[in-house]
């Protein structure tokens, strides 16, 4: 029998995720409905924890593959 899924802690960095939901309270009222999440953090989920733990907002932050710009120009006199 495995261990229930703590749904208060973050399924990336196991750290607390300041999850509303997990605490009860309704779901607009959770940081998460007001941050857009890129796919590329949201894909590093466990299949197994999608839909059951939130990640949290510094692991939303920290996006693995940011969207690619120009790059920059070279500095003056470089």
């Amino acid at each position: 029998m495995s261990a229930p899924t703590d749904t208060t802690r973050c399924p990336l960095c196991g750290g607390p995720n300041g999850c509303a939901m997990a605490q009860g309270a309704a779901p607009e009222t959770c940081w998460c409905m007001r941050t857009a999440i890129p796919e590329s953090v949201l894909s590093r989920l466990p299949e197994a924890e999608r839909g059951l733990r939130c990640i949290c907002a510094r692991c939303a932050a920290a996006d693995p593959h940011p969207a690619s710009g120009p790059d920059p120009a070279p500095a003056p006199g470089a």
